[in-house]
């Protein structure tokens, strides 16, 4: 006897996964205006249609080389591949249009452009339901201007917030203000309706993408206040645990600066022209400010605030507690970072001779970072340099505890930037003259055998890492028994490693 069983005799936990593989839940967020608009991209060109290839991916999907120059480059997410929510099955039963509705509000991010006017009145025709439901929002209310430029009025402003305070669970939201105030006269047109909402479960909130020290501590205010976070904290007895659990703890904050994986290049406190620890600022954003790549909170870099914002800023606080507090907060920065040093060896030089001689002693990992122009200027013997790469060497043996440094070079992170600067064939003995002028001066210092760990990173002649890394610590010292992945198996983005292992080379970046 055959049992038909139908879907809704299902669990229900194995029908929301279906409904989330059937699409109801993606990684990119949902424009309400623009969602119908999903896949247009390949519908329209004929070429995508035809071709043998598989479908471009999501925008969104884990891909982290494309995270680095998408997040705040992508300003219409709706360019997406990704297909558009399957609405379809909000038109079945009701026990399926409950299950539906409730994962499609929950568990997606929603985007609003305030300053469309589409978009306005369709997020106020959402039900009530659905307000309650949403937990990811995002804003971007526009350039706030003089009121007869602005592209949306005081009162819809006033209506937004007021909607999100009454109808949304704020408890459960996790909300993302956007905005550029040109003057900061008209703060108060965003800021005295934003004081309705409480208690969210955590907000970021940009007022300006240039960086403005006033606009960047009024948008830490209004986070602060939204979520109740704000408050001044009862005291702890941080001094009277025993040292050994308090460097455990320090180890933790932002005294390390680990906001990347190993595989990347600057993984690191990153130290360029040897400029001053206080003046560290990363570059680019960590990614994790906000949920969409459209949107960057990070405070180094816009006048914002995101309680999610990652990026090593140098913790200057730590150092202003006490005596022994800032000692132990500078031992444990020295000791645990790693040292990136990029720029011409002279700013490395100014920079390490800054430092106290005790602190110089706990270092236990640096990585020199050599440009593309050094290839040309170190062969010659009289490039300053050079010289100062001479200099650098020495004082590294003479002031740092070499037993315990784990030192590595690179010269790049792609073979492919060097094939486009040089004709390699002509420069094949320059280049090669370029990597015994970083070797040598190692060399010839027999102290640096005993370092904990040296490994090289060749951008090209990746043949020749082994031959200099023996140069140095002797003939039997092998970097891949000690964890180096061998240049056989690393993607020539990534000089310290690759980041999927399907990404391996067989035979190398050998040129």
């Amino acid at each position: 006897m055959v049992v038909i069983v139908s879907f809704l005799d299902l669990p229900r936990d194995i029908r929301v996964t279906i409904y989330g593989l059937a699409g109801v839940v993606r990684q990119c967020p949902i424009d309400l205006v623009r969602e119908s608009r999903r896949g247009a991209v390949i519908r329209a060109i004929p070429e995508l249609q035809e071709t043998t290839l598989p479908p471009p991916s999501c925008r969104y999907s884990p891909n982290p080389w494309r995270e680095q120059w998408l997040h705040n480059e992508l300003p219409m997410d709706h360019e997406c591949y990704c297909d558009a929510i399957p609405l379809q099955l909000l038109t079945c039963c009701h026990i399926i249009h409950k299950e539906a509705h409730d994962l499609l509000y929950a568990h997606n991010v929603f985007k609003l452009s305030w300053w469309n006017l589409p978009a306005r009145e369709t997020f106020r025709r959402l039900s009530a339901a659905a307000l309650a439901t949403i937990r990811t929002l995002q804003i971007d209310l526009g350039s706030i201007e003089r009121k007869d430029r602005m592209m949306v009025t005081v009162e819809d402003i006033d209506s937004l917030f007021d909607i999100i305070a009454t109808k949304c669970t704020t408890t459960r939201l996790n909300f993302t203000l956007v905005c550029s105030i040109r003057e900061p006269k008209h703060i108060g047109v965003v800021t005295q309706p934003f004081k309705r909402l409480s208690n969210l479960r955590s907000c970021a909130v940009c007022l300006d993408t240039l960086p403005d020290v006033y606009l960047g501590k009024l948008a830490k205010k209004m986070v602060l206040g939204a979520t109740n976070h704000g408050g001044r904290a009862s005291g702890f007895p941080f001094m009277k645990l025993p040292k050994e659990l308090r460097c455990q703890i320090l180890e933790h904050t932002d005294l390390v600066a680990r906001w990347r994986d190993k595989m990347w290049s600057d993984d690191g406190l990153v130290i360029q022209d040897g400029l001053e620890l206080a003046d560290h600022k990363p570059s680019y954003c960590c990614r994790r400010c906000t949920s969409s790549y459209a949107f960057c909170c990070c405070p180094h870099l816009n006048s914002s605030f995101s309680e999610s914002c990652s990026c090593f800023l140098f913790p200057n606080a730590f150092f202003r507690v006490s005596r022994q507090f800032a000692t132990e907060a500078r031992e444990i920065f020295f000791s645990q970072n790693r040292f990136i040093f990029t720029g011409p060896p002279d700013g490395t030089l100014s920079f390490l001779r800054r430092q106290p001689a005790d602190m110089l002693r706990l270092i236990r990992e640096i990585d020199f970072q050599m440009s593309t122009s050094n290839i040309i200027d170190w062969p010659r013997p009289d490039d300053g340099g050079l010289r100062a790469w001479r200099t650098v060497v020495p004082f590294l043996a003479d002031n740092l505890n070499i037993a315990n440094l784990a030192l590595s070079i690179d010269t790049g992170p792609a073979h492919d930037t060097y094939r486009d600067l040089f004709d390699l064939d002509a420069r094949r003995n320059e280049i090669r003259a370029f990597h015994h002028a970083v070797i040598e001066p190692l060399h010839e210092d027999t102290r640096f055998r005993q370092l904990r760990s040296f490994r090289v990173f060749w951008a090209l002649f990746n043949e020749d890492e082994a031959d200099a890394e023996r140069a140095v610590k002797g003939p039997d010292y092998d970097s891949v028994r000690e964890g180096k992945i061998p240049y056989s198996q690393r993607n020539p983005n990534f000089p310290h490693g690759v980041p999927d292992p399907s990404l391996a080379w067989e035979n190398g970046t050998v040129v």
